[in-house]
């Protein structure tokens, strides 16, 4: 009898355990949802945006460079009140021109903002003291770095950023020489992706940055570097200080499905273009981290003209903490927790700035 009573015993005390253990919490189930209205202002000058960039008491806006030559790829506004200041990027090759700004980030000093032009291949200061619409200073991008196709300044004199094919999520390199200082974070194994395992081949290093593409943004004073996945839910936050990640799941925790089609000795993977996409653009605050949701295939983009109308907030640890419904769609924003606004890009027709107001009492 004695035998008998112990698979019941054991069965019982499983069944306390089971009934009084709480499922793991969601963290994208947020009770703290605000809805936001914004004011759209237009500017005539600002053909064809596609970034604003956040610069001290300036937004930089980003021209598309598909628009006429002799038009400015950049704008400056100031933040409060918001106005147009001045032009500023001549199109082109020569001496202190951009053929397009492709990253815009502060400059060295509160006076300048620097320019990464990906055509050309350099990066170009600009001052916010004069009118000219030249640039003050430029250096070439070193050979080294060429492999790099996005990068922010982490130090006066280096660079962090995603390299093209490498086995590293991040590589620092020096902007002086072109050394490489270091590489962070490796490739995590995809589920159900045993062949995508071999880190010494250079196409695995490739379809690895592939499947995890995205936005990335820096913040060099405050030492973060945040990607957002376009086609994973995933948000990598790099703590430059400690040299240590924090990443974030969700709110789908799925892979999409993929495949890697090959052709004419060259290889691309290739995701069901009727899935949903993920993250958009990102603004780092002083407190928190700011990161559009996109939620839609590129066929409803195409039909509604609507990007993102959703902004998840996080700490800088990654700790997902509220989130914004916003009734005008943007496609990049810039936040000011100080002036309690929230500036987006928006993606109607004529595009503008639309300004939100942080709620009172998320700060």
């Amino acid at each position: 009898m004695k035998k008998n009573l112990i698979p019941i015993y054991i069965l019982f005390t499983f069944l306390i355990v089971f009934c009084c253990t709480s499922p793991e919490k969601n963290p994208f189930h947020i009770d703290r949802v605000y809805e936001l209205e914004g004011k759209k202002t237009y500017f005539p000058e600002i053909i064809n945006p596609v970034n604003i960039n956040d610069v001290g008491d300036y937004i930089i806006v980003s021209e598309l460079n598909r628009i006429p030559a002799d038009l400015p790829l950049l704008h400056v506004l100031k933040k409060s009140p918001l106005a147009y200041v001045f032009p500023k990027g001549v199109a082109g090759f020569g001496p202190f021109e951009i053929p397009d700004a492709f990253l815009v980030e502060p400059g060295l000093s509160d006076s300048t903002f620097t320019v990464y032009s990906a055509m050309s291949k350099k990066f170009t200061d600009f001052s916010l003291k004069d009118t000219s619409r030249l640039g003050i200073s430029e250096y070439k991008q070193p050979e080294e770095l060429f492999g790099m196709y996005k990068g922010f300044h982490a130090t006066d004199s280096t660079i962090i950023g995603i390299m093209a094919n490498d086995p590293n999520k991040l590589v620092e390199f020096s902007t002086r020489d072109g050394r490489r200082i270091a590489g962070y974070g490796t490739w995590e194994k995809i589920p159900n992706a045993d062949h995508l395992i071999d880190y010494d081949d250079p196409d695995i290093n490739y379809h690895m940055g592939e499947i995890n593409a995205g936005r990335f943004k820096g913040n060099r004073k405050r030492g973060l570097f945040v990607k957002a996945n376009a086609y994973r839910d995933r948000l990598e936050i790099f703590h430059y200080k400690s040299k240590t990640f924090d990443i974030v799941d969700g709110p789908r925790m799925e892979v999409p499905d993929f495949e890697i089609r090959h052709s004419g000795g060259q290889s691309a993977v290739l995701f069901d273009q009727e899935y949903p996409l993920g993250y958009g653009e990102l603004a780092i605050g002083e407190n928190f981290i700011y990161v559009l949701y996109v939620g839609a295939n590129f066929e409803e983009i195409q039909k509604t003209t609507d990007i993102a109308k959703l902004i998840y907030v996080f700490t800088h640890e990654g700790d997902v903490v509220s989130k914004f419904n916003l009734d005008i769609s943007i496609r990049d924003l810039v936040v000011d927790e100080e002036l309690r606004l929230i500036y987006g890009l928006t993606t109607d027709k004529d595009p503008g700035i639309a300004v939100f107001e942080l709620p009172s009492e998320f700060l």
